[in-house]
């Protein structure tokens, strides 16, 4: 038997190998349950400082920032005349466009809101 076995391991030398022992277990440390969550907020704590203090810097340089609001007030109600206006001006798209509302609807919609802003002053 000895004589086939030295047989196999002369052709085949991988049969006869010994399987490599299994690896050994890599351990890891525990992690606390809060520590993702803790290190976020720290980051995001600092990561404002530095960035306020960034702020005051170049504030201190290049004089404070100063912010303008400006309000515009809506536009009145509209006139007849401009009612009047847009209403010839769709009509007018109409005749060009062989009455295809869908190329003249920019002209509609502000005949609709003509009509609307009119009605809810009177």
């Amino acid at each position: 038997m000895s004589l086939l076995l030295y047989d196999l391991e002369f052709w085949f030398p991988y049969i006869a190998a010994a399987p490599a022992p299994p690896p050994a277990p890599v351990q890891s440390q525990p992690q606390p349950a809060a520590g993702g969550l803790g290190s976020s907020f720290t980051d995001g704590m600092a990561f404002g400082s530095g960035n306020e203090v960034g702020h005051r810097v170049t504030d201190a340089v290049l004089g404070p920032r100063v912010f303008k609001h400006e309000v515009q007030v809506a536009d009145p109600a509209p006139s007849a005349a401009s009612c009047a206006a847009s209403m010839t001006a769709f009509q007018e798209c109409l005749n060009v466009n062989g009455g295809d509302l869908s190329k003249c609807q920019f002209y509609m919609n502000m005949v609709c809101e003509c009509r609307r802003s009119s009605t809810t002053l009177a």
